[in-house]
């Protein structure tokens, strides 16, 4: 008996572009590899119908999006639907239309995907000169009195095109993981509170926020030039524009700073003492109404009606949402074994004013 064969399917041509042009349009950088896999269902060979539910993902929600209209355009031109037909066909790794993955990745860039953006520019082998083009661009309009915002917006976009070539099981695009960098921060405590991240002077705190925010060296070594009033401008374009909660943080902030202040004296008397010294003490410094106040701040500084979090799970949740925060903050012994997260900076401080943090 003869072996039966699968014939193969037909996919309608403009269920292949609208399925492309949406992967393009949205930046979509894992869709649009899934397109030409073995299991794609645009492939004739595979057993996927296109028409599925499951596979309502694929096609575009709003078909008259700019990006998506000029996505098909590009798609539909008779060269590029053949190279795609060919792709879709081909027996083994496809070869992917370079000019797609150009235009997927610079989309991607304007809605801010950018590990998917990251990820495409590699498959080109562009993305280093994509980050040196930005960078060039940032550094152009550092020039120009307003240029401050856009500048930071090109920095933190080129940064955020990093690379880690030692991921395993192969290189990935870097992540910021701002909460594991915000522990690395706060990692030791302070023999003294001038000793923190946050009381450090203005140069050497914007460099090490600088150090922080930016994921790539070239970046970061760029502004060394820069004057220092400048530096600290840049510092709080590039804080506002990777944060658009800032402002809200910053009034939590303020209502936290308010309640250190009011404690001020007695925090400097458990501050005189160390950890070790503090089990020791005969009565505690702190009385209970004290006590129930500052551990109310991690709850302020998050937003949250309550929360009884450690300093490092405070750190991290917060870290999260205002990676900055991480910078202007500080550890506080209650007693012996309790700590919480307190607001620290200069009362003098420009950058602190500029964030209006106080």
């Amino acid at each position: 008996m003869s072996q039966e064969t699968m014939e193969a399917k037909y996919v309608a041509p403009a269920v292949i572009q609208q399925c492309l042009a949406c992967a393009v349009s949205e930046g979509d950088i894992v869709n649009f590899r899934f397109l030409f896999m073995p299991a794609s269902p645009l492939r004739p060979d595979s057993p996927e119908d296109p028409d599925a539910p499951k596979y309502a993902y694929l096609f575009p929600l709003d078909d008259s999006c700019p990006r998506y209209c000029q996505a098909l355009e590009l798609i539909q031109r008779p060269d590029m639907f053949d190279y795609i037909s060919r792709q879709l066909e081909r027996q083994g790794p496809p070869q992917l239309p370079w000019e797609l993955v150009l235009a997927l990745a610079d989309n991607a860039v304007r809605l801010k995907k950018y590990t998917a953006a990251a990820q495409a520019y590699e498959l080109l082998r562009i993305r280093r000169r994509m980050q040196e083009l930005m960078l060039d661009k940032a550094d152009a309009l550092l020039e120009r009195e307003d240029g401050l915002d856009a500048a930071a917006c090109a920095y933190l976009t080129a940064s955020a095109l990093s690379y880690d070539y030692a991921a395993f099981p192969e290189p990935l695009p870097a992540v910021p993981n701002y909460q594991e960098r915000a522990l690395l921060l706060h990692s030791v405590y302070p023999n003294a509170p001038e000793q923190a991240i946050a009381m450090q002077p203005t140069p050497l705190l914007v460099q090490e926020a600088l150090k922080y925010l930016l994921l790539n060296a070239d970046a970061m070594g760029r502004l060394e030039t820069l004057p220092e009033d400048k530096k600290v401008a840049f510092l709080v374009r590039l804080i506002r524009q990777g944060d658009p909660g800032w402002d809200d943080f910053a009034a939590a902030y303020r209502e936290a700073a308010a309640i250190v202040t009011r404690h001020r004296e007695v925090l400097e008397r458990i501050n005189s003492y160390s950890r070790e010294a503090l089990g020791l003490l005969y009565e505690q410094l702190l009385d209970s109404a004290q006590m129930d106040e500052l551990r109310k701040i991690p709850a302020i500084l998050l937003g949250l009606s309550d929360a009884q979090l450690e300093w490092w799970q405070c750190l991290k949740t917060l870290s999260y949402h205002h990676p900055a925060a991480a910078l202007f903050v500080a550890r506080q012994r209650l007693s012996e074994k309790e700590e919480v997260l307190v607001p620290r900076c200069p009362a003098d401080s420009k950058l602190a004013q500029e964030l209006h943090l106080i």
